[in-house]
């Protein structure tokens, strides 16, 4: 009698690690996102912190800075699991080189140059250099498509993507 009742129990197991699986997958913000706004000259980036607790919800954060308050950092890290290059967004204070905050920009690349190209790819953008160099690969990277899990807050997503109103 014992034994059927033991059963089920791996069977429940299984569905609730499942479904962890597929919510971690396809619900739960895994990058992230920044938009880039050149005639606002703003960089709004999509923060989230996911909680040591599986079952509790990311924390979210949306960020806007001065672009003209942007450097570009790129450090290498060897820590457990984060093994790698990182390009970091430090926020400084007005003219001067104090960092107030740092954000990920790009992160676990093999090669700083990389990196390097990418920061100098935002900036000519920024500066509203038509100029840019083609893209070594052409089309779009699957891992560049938006999420259903980042999605901005309605006024963010106005602001971010039109032109001022003077």
């Amino acid at each position: 009698m014992e034994f059927y009742i033991l059963i089920p129990l791996p069977l429940i197991a299984f569905s609730i690690l499942i479904k962890y699986g597929l919510t971690t997958y396809f619900i739960e913000p895994r990058s992230q996102p920044i938009r880039l706004n050149r005639k606002r000259q703003k960089l709004y980036v999509y923060n989230y912190k996911q909680p040591w607790q599986p079952w509790r919800k990311a924390i979210t954060r949306i960020s806007v800075y001065n672009w003209a308050d942007i450097h570009g950092e790129v450090h290498f890290e060897s820590t457990p699991g984060i093994r790698g290059y990182h390009l970091y967004g430090a926020l400084c204070e007005p003219g001067t080189h104090q960092v107030v905050e740092r954000f990920v920009l790009a992160k676990e690349w093999g090669e700083r140059e990389q990196l390097n190209q990418i920061w100098s790819y935002l900036c000519m953008y920024m500066q509203h250099d038509d100029e840019l160099p083609p893209p070594r690969e052409a089309g779009t990277p699957d891992f560049w498509q938006p999420r259903k899990a980042d999605a901005w807050p309605e006024a963010m997503e106005r602001e971010s993507t039109t032109i001022s109103q003077v």
